[in-house]
């Protein structure tokens, strides 16, 4: 019975590794329509989005255009299919100038879930499984 759950623990172990590890997630919002979405950005105020497959980075877009005699400032964060990272794991971010005074900064990031965010420290979910195989592992080994 014990060799049973013990499989049981590390197929579904694993099921969650590879089910989970390969999409990214990023926040996804825009300052126009939630406010809440601009710098200083709590990233507990939303959720994060499940990319997909074959996506790899978040972006984080800071827009700026000068309309009515004054700068209007815009946030829009999301997921990426394309992009390059910029230099300190996304840190560091491109920006580019257009016409019509729009100024614009891009920001992308693949090296942890809800990278697009301000600061946000989260775990791997590989982390949070360690002591589940490891209690697996030694009672594997205790049956055979």
């Amino acid at each position: 019975m014990y060799k049973l759950i013990a499989i049981l623990g590390v197929a579904f172990a694993a099921f969650l590794c590879f089910e989970f590890g390969n999409a990214i997630q990023c926040y996804q919002c825009n300052s126009y329509f939630q406010q809440d979405c601009s710098d200083y950005f709590n990233n507990h105020s939303h959720a994060l989005v499940d990319c997909g497959p074959n996506v790899t980075m978040c972006r984080k877009i800071v827009q700026e255009v000068y309309y009515q005699d004054e700068w209007n400032v815009r946030y829009i964060r999301q997921c990426a299919p394309s992009g390059e990272i910029g230099e300190d794991e996304g840190r560091v971010c491109k920006e580019r100038t257009g016409t019509y005074r729009i100024k614009m900064k891009y920001c992308h990031c693949g090296n942890q879930h809800g990278c697009n965010s301000a600061s946000n420290v989260q775990l791997p979910l590989v982390m949070l499984l360690l002591p589940v195989l490891a209690a697996v592992k030694s009672q594997l080994s205790n049956l055979l």
